[in-house]
């Protein structure tokens, strides 16, 4: 430990004023021995895993602007003759902390006054607990128990933090433990071999028997003598009904039925989670996402923006799945509307992330998850592309397609959840459903639905490229015989050929009058 540099930050932190916060605290006296106490429990917990904690004693505070507490300048101080007894007032507290805390009290000097600084470094072998004397010694009469600091709130753990902090000093995982009831029957073979085909670990697994395939994987219990126990990730990753043994262990959407008079409507995605993944990507790629190619007047170039975007849904997606707490019994939610779609998680993020850092940040390179086999294995599969970036991903994609930024939404710190809003792009709202529409602006065709009826066609697959090409270099311009003899370098006679089954038989193009004869415009309506 550098005290030199130590005491020298501790100075930068006084003179610029910081507001209290999770690893800051500032006591006037050593005599607030229950306060003090509390503190140093609280940061060998470290609910927020900061590298290093600090309490000054001998500096009153004072509320800011922000209504946040920041240092009265010049410090109170503590006379140098009362430094070494205040040093040991504080050192006797370790008798009252179970398990110990290492922590250091240092002296300092700022503009020539002196202080003390109480040092906690982060900590192994907790959670820690202020024991139960703490409440029967006069001088303190505080209560016994496991002690957090949220922001700069110290304060007793409640039930959901206590279990946060047995996680964090055991490195606990539901999803790493061995399943109470479920065996080694319970996977699917097929599920493994799909797996298997789709990573790097293909070609370890030719001949493999399912047994073998399984403890290549490290699925199964090493503790089990009959090697026929396995962990839990091991039935959401390769069970056809994890939910059998992991109670919700599968993805609920919810969709407003814009339009209809049903209100909502819900559908069960189970399985094996990664399969539920594409499965419900698919499923609201195919049905809700869309896009429109526009046209200004006066711009030669057409422009695509699309309601929600695929990258954000993606990420998101697979980011609700990896950091899910299957332990809880609630599935994962995801609602759908006209104007957003929302990913809902009943659980928090793992500290020291919190929903604030989601909202303003776009890479988290110390974030732990809830399933770290399972967070690994969508990354063998291509789902994820590296550790810490799909939130940053997903907001580049909002940003280029010109939607308003995602967001996490704030709830009580009491509710154990984490739901994210993906809002629909306002001009393809507003675009859709006529409103505000702008007169110079002109929708020509709903490209997703458009590629699709060419797709569905029983044109053979030469005739759909073409008119695929046709509609990719066309666009929204009005166009006849010789445009498509241009783009496809064809005859006369068969660009003729087009112009008919477009118009005609797939419907994707229409006249256009006043534009001359034979003028046509790609159209859905």
């Amino acid at each position: 430990m550098d005290y030199v540099q130590i005491k020298k930050q501790a100075n930068e932190i006084l003179k610029n004023k910081t507001a209290e916060c999770s690893y800051i605290e500032y006591k006037a006296s050593e005599q607030q021995l229950d306060k003090i106490l509390k503190t140093i429990c609280a940061y060998g917990n470290n609910y927020y895993n900061n590298d290093i904690q600090y309490i000054f004693i001998g500096v009153e505070e004072e509320n800011n602007e922000a209504n946040k507490a920041v240092p009265v300048l010049p410090i109170k101080g503590i006379y140098k003759g009362q430094l070494e007894k205040c040093k040991n007032t504080i050192n006797s507290l370790r008798s009252f902390l179970y398990p110990n805390v290492a922590f250091e009290v240092l002296s300092n000097e700022l503009d020539g006054i002196s202080y003390l600084i109480v040092i906690v470094m982060r900590q192994t072998g907790g959670p820690f607990m202020v024991a139960e004397k703490a409440e029967k010694d006069k001088r303190i009469h505080l209560k016994p128990g496991r002690y957090v600091r949220i922001e700069a709130d110290t304060r007793l753990a409640r039930v959901d933090e206590e279990y946060d902090l047995l996680r964090k000093f055991s490195n606990f995982h539901f999803s790493s433990i061995v399943s109470s009831g479920a065996t080694l029957d319970d996977l699917d073979m097929d599920l493994i071999k799909g797996y298997v085909s789709k990573t790097s670990t293909r070609q370890i697994s030719e001949g493999m028997e399912k047994k073998d395939l399984a403890n290549s994987l490290n699925l199964i219990d090493k503790n089990d003598p009959a090697g026929n126990r396995v962990k839990n990730f091991a039935l959401l990753m390769f069970s056809e009904h994890p939910d059998k043994h992991i109670p919700y262990a599968y993805t609920e959407l919810i969709v407003d039925m814009f339009g209809t008079k049903r209100k909502m409507e819900s559908k069960i995605f189970k399985g094996a989670i990664w399969k539920q993944y594409y499965a419900v990507l698919d499923y609201i790629n195919t049905n809700f996402l869309n896009e429109l190619v526009l046209r200004e007047e006066g711009n030669a170039e057409n422009r695509k923006i699309e309601n929600f975007t695929f990258i954000a849904l993606e990420e998101l997606l697979a980011n609700a799945i990896v950091h899910n707490n299957y332990e809880n019994g609630k599935p994962i939610q995801v609602y759908v509307s006209e104007k957003q779609i929302n990913i809902v998680n009943y659980n928090k993020p793992l500290p020291p992330i919190r929903i604030t850092d989601l909202n303003e940040r776009s890479f988290f390179n110390e974030r732990d998850t809830e399933n770290p086999e399972i967070r690994d294995m969508f990354k063998d599969l291509g789902i994820i592309e590296s550790f810490g970036t799909g939130i940053g991903e997903a907001k580049r994609s909002m940003r280029e397609n010109g939607s308003p930024d995602l967001y996490y939404k704030t709830f009580d710190s009491n509710d154990n959840v984490t739901s994210v809003v993906i809002p629909v792009n306002e001009e393809y709202y507003k675009t859709k459903n006529k409103i505000d529409l702008n007169k110079n602006l002109k929708i020509e065709a709903d490209t997703k639905v458009l590629k699709q009826k060419i797709m569905d066609s029983n044109y053979s697959s030469n005739i759909k490229n073409n008119i695929l090409k046709l509609y990719e270099n066309i666009g929204t311009e009005v166009f006849g015989n010789t445009r498509v003899v241009e783009i496809l370098g064809c005859s006369e006679v068969t660009a003729t050929s087009y112009l008919k089954r477009m118009e005609q038989e797939l419907k994707v193009t229409v006249s256009v009058e006043g534009a001359g004869k034979g003028k046509y415009r790609f159209s859905i309506s």
